[in-house]
């Protein structure tokens, strides 16, 4: 690649606020009274991102209920979809997070990668 190439290629930038783990777990989710069984993507202190074939539309609140290991206790958090893909899943925002349910999540992707 010459100079004048060079100039013109940008650097990735990572844009997220939180390392990103793998995991397939279950997740019980429930907005407006509705309650589903979803599957994680992968997850981070600030949030997750749930399979659904029918995702909920962003700006949703939810209530999510998941174990990061079978052996670890029930977390229970809210959340807010802010990110709808029809067909694949949606990305979800966690709100007023547990300082303690923070650090468990820190500690699973910090192992986990």
């Amino acid at each position: 690649m010459g100079e004048d190439e060079a100039q013109y290629v940008k650097p990735q930038v990572e844009r997220r606020q939180y390392r990103r783990a793998q995991i397939v777990a279950q997740v019980r989710c429930e907005a407006s009274g509705h309650k589903q069984l979803l599957v994680t993507r992968d997850i981070s202190a600030g949030g997750l991102f749930l399979r659904s074939p029918k995702p909920l539309p962003s700006g949703a609140e939810v209530e999510l209920s998941f174990h990061l290991h079978a052996a670890d206790p029930l977390l229970t958090c809210r959340g807010t979809v802010v990110n709808s893909i029809p067909g694949r899943g949606m990305g979800v925002e966690f709100r007023e997070l547990d300082p303690t349910i923070r650090q468990a999540l820190e500690k699973f992707v910090d192992e986990s990668l």
